[in-house]
């Protein structure tokens, strides 16, 4: 990193988390990080109950497989501290907001590579430093098992299965290093020197997948990133049932789990047809061509301030319009929330929308 800077930050970084909650215009947000998108039976029971108790009900899935809670008291975060707290979702006050790892989804499903002991030993590691609580909220870990899916989205440290805990701690070391250095504040790599592009991810396809020990799960496509009372009341349900099929030698270590992806899907590590009827009834778009696969939108109006136009619903009204087009539709300049793979950007202005090619 000796390069000059290209962008010394000047405020700090505002990312929300579970005690430092932030302002929108339907109530307060709170941004919970999951290490990998690996989600518990009883970690999911835990974030449905707090969602639909001190929220508005619904759960947001953000582009970096974490979610967010919306509609929020203000003086919500030390009970929603301690709900996660008790379900081993919030592990440290301090580095709750620096834990940002993503993981390739269907490692150790289809294939036999398993990142969830890599992810684990990465989070601890990374509570443990406490330098670490020193990143921003925006600095990425991804723990990709080979395939190139997590490598695209933009992370500051890339870990492959074969590397250490070690080398990723002293990657982000040495980022901080570099910042005192300078004399400079900075969120990411990206803020210090240019980065090569890098070719955008393209999502796990959405449908049943094989196991690699020969049993089926499978990938739901959650319409616009946000799971509704019911699809968070079958979800929790589903996500408690354990497959006794599954082979003693299954490496995944918590069967019930499900894991929420950076393309705002998620996935079952079992699933039957029955699993796939019961998801299509409810909305998921269960199989290869659902135009969920490929839309996106900000929150948008009434949830935010900034915004021209409610783009949830105008993004629904328009599902079909651009067959087979990856579209983010935006609520106003900022873009918030957009895909690298974005093909059409949709944006709201006090005009009207924009609609341009990415």
């Amino acid at each position: 990193m000796t390069a000059e800077p290209l962008l010394s930050r000047v405020r700090e970084d505002a990312c929300p988390g579970v005690l430092r909650l932030t302002e929108a215009a339907d109530g307060f947000l709170a941004r919970v990080r999951l290490p990998g998108g690996f989600l518990t039976s009883q970690g999911f029971s835990s974030l449905a109950s707090a969602a639909t108790e001190l929220g508005d009900g619904r759960l947001e899935l953000t582009s970096r497989g974490n979610v967010q809670l919306r509609g929020l008291a203000s003086d919500a975060g030390a009970e929603l501290g301690e709900r996660l707290a008790s379900a081993g979702l919030w592990p440290s006050v301090t580095h709750e907001r620096v834990r940002n790892i993503v993981a390739s989804p269907l490692a150790g499903l289809d294939s036999p590579t398993s990142l969830e002991p890599l992810v684990r030993a990465l989070d601890e590691a990374l509570c443990a430093s406490p330098r670490m609580a020193q990143l921003s909220g925006r600095f990425l870990f991804a723990v990709d098992d080979g395939r190139g899916d997590v490598a695209g989205l933009g992370a500051d440290f890339v870990l492959r299965p074969y590397d250490t805990t070690n080398v990723a701690i002293a990657f982000a070391e040495a980022f901080l290093d570099e910042c005192e250095a300078r004399g400079v504040q900075a969120w990411r790599v990206a803020d210090l020197r240019p980065v090569g592009g890098t070719p955008a991810s393209d999502p796990p396809p959405v449908g049943p997948f094989e196991r690699f020990d020969g049993g089926t799960g499978a990938v739901l496509a959650v319409p616009l990133g946000r799971l509704n009372v019911d699809q968070l009341t079958w979800l929790t349900a589903r996500a408690s049932r354990t497959d006794n099929s599954a082979p003693e030698n299954c490496p995944y270590e918590t069967r019930e789990q499900v894991r929420v992806t950076p393309w705002r899907s998620i996935v079952l590590p079992h699933a039957d047809a029955a699993d796939l009827a019961d998801a299509r009834a409810l909305g998921f778009g269960v199989d290869a061509e659902t135009p969920w696969a490929n839309v996106s939108a900000c929150a948008g109006r009434p949830g935010c301030a900034k915004s021209h136009a409610d783009v949830q619903a105008d993004a629904r009204a328009a599902l079909t319009r651009w067959p087979g087009r990856v579209v983010h539709w935006s609520g106003c300049e900022r873009r918030c929330g957009r895909p690298a793979r974005t093909e059409i950007d949709v944006v709201a202005t006090p005009n009207g929308y924009q609609e341009t090619n990415a």
